[in-house]
């Protein structure tokens, strides 16, 4: 086994496609030396830099990655400058580069690499059979490839929305809806099921809504991690802490308390989604549920919830389209205006664009 493997790449995004490449280095030397080459015009580099820093933390590693990022604008082609060689291989040797050291690679760049350190060139999947994920396609679509993104890179372009509003408007149906579109990991409410347990029962009271707001709680801090293990782009809550919020303001004086306390403000404004998508109750007729709080009507008009994200200083949209269909166009329109393009870029380089298969 070699002493040091080195890997380049300027990782946007990081994908999955890196976290082979790196993990088959790691089986070549006993350690790898990763070097991040970032340039102050890319989108997201500090980012990217501790996606691969926590990726390289990982406990299966056991400490034998060492993340170097180089962050200044450099040749990216031989053409670009005459010294070109020159200058990438006495970067590597200022890090610690030595004779014989491996320089493992995807592209053809590695064997002129390794030959300018004096060090030998071992290739990984030139071809792309084994993980045909490329950075393009993931910039160019970023919400349809994102289970490629690198999981520890992922938390830093995913966006959380709640539905919100009154009783039976359809949140819990979109909600599973953008799940079933591949948008989203879905998350119901957490109220729900908690009362319909027989060993629970319906009747609210100040001590089941502590409940719930700790049920509440402990489900959106765990979406996070679920969502990156299904690889989605968001997080679709039906309902959060701020509905929690809302019934309290609404029943509060029946149970007892009608003083919201300070505390679930606090925690639901801690953990606030980056849209409010509160669905309009004009349209929807009102489907009488025993745990809906009205009983065979509806407490509370589309102002209150607008009004409670207003005085909260949310983000938030009202979708009153009137059928079904369009009030699903409408919500995906929101999330993808949301999630905006935040992997835009135009770079030239061989890395980006190598006989159409690019990492």
């Amino acid at each position: 086994m070699s002493e040091r493997a080195w890997v380049l790449m300027t990782a946007l995004p990081p994908t999955t496609g890196h976290e082979d490449l790196i993990r088959f280095a790691t089986r070549c030397a006993r350690t790898v030396q990763l070097v991040l080459c970032t340039q102050p015009s890319e989108p997201l580099a500090h980012e990217r830099d501790a996606a691969l820093r926590a990726f390289a933390a990982r406990a299966e590693f056991g400490g034998a990655i060492r993340v170097h990022r180089v962050h200044q604008e450099l040749p990216q082609e031989p053409a670009d400058a005459p010294d070109f060689w020159d200058l990438w291989s006495g970067m590597l040797r200022d890090l610690g580069a030595r004779p014989g050291d491996l320089v493992v690679a995807s592209e053809p760049y590695g064997a002129e690499l390794a030959s300018a350190i004096d060090g030998r060139f071992l290739p990984y999947d030139p071809d792309r059979t084994i993980n045909p994920v490329k950075a393009t396609r993931v910039r160019e679509k970023p919400i349809e490839s994102f289970a490629h993104l690198l999981a520890e890179f992922q938390p830093f372009l995913r966006k959380r929305v709640t539905l919100f509003g009154a009783e039976s408007v359809g949140k819990t149906t979109m909600t599973n809806r953008l799940d079933e579109l591949g948008l989203a990991a879905g998350f119901p409410e957490w109220a729900r099921p908690y009362l319909e347990l027989d060993v629970v029962g319906h009747e609210v009271t100040a001590e089941k809504m502590r409940a719930i707001w700790q049920g509440q709680l402990a489900q959106q801090l765990a979406a996070e991690a679920i969502a990156t293990r299904r690889g989605r782009a968001f997080v679709a809550q039906d309902t959060d802490l701020f509905s929690t919020v809302g019934y309290w303001l609404l029943k509060g004086a029946e149970f007892g308390e009608p003083d919201v306390p300070p505390a679930l403000w606090a925690d639901a404004a801690r953990n606030a989604s980056d849209l409010y998508i509160v669905l309009g109750q004009d349209a929807v007729p009102f489907a009488a549920d025993p745990l809906r709080y009205g009983g065979d009507r509806r407490e509370s008009d589309d102002a209150f919830w607008t009004d409670l994200c207003e005085s909260a200083g949310l983000h938030w949209v009202l979708v009153d389209e009137a059928d079904p269909a369009s009030r699903e166009e409408r919500v995906v329109a929101e999330l993808r205006g949301l999630f905006g393009d935040p992997l835009a870029y135009q770079r030239r380089g061989a890395e980006y664009r190598t006989a159409g298969r690019d990492r």
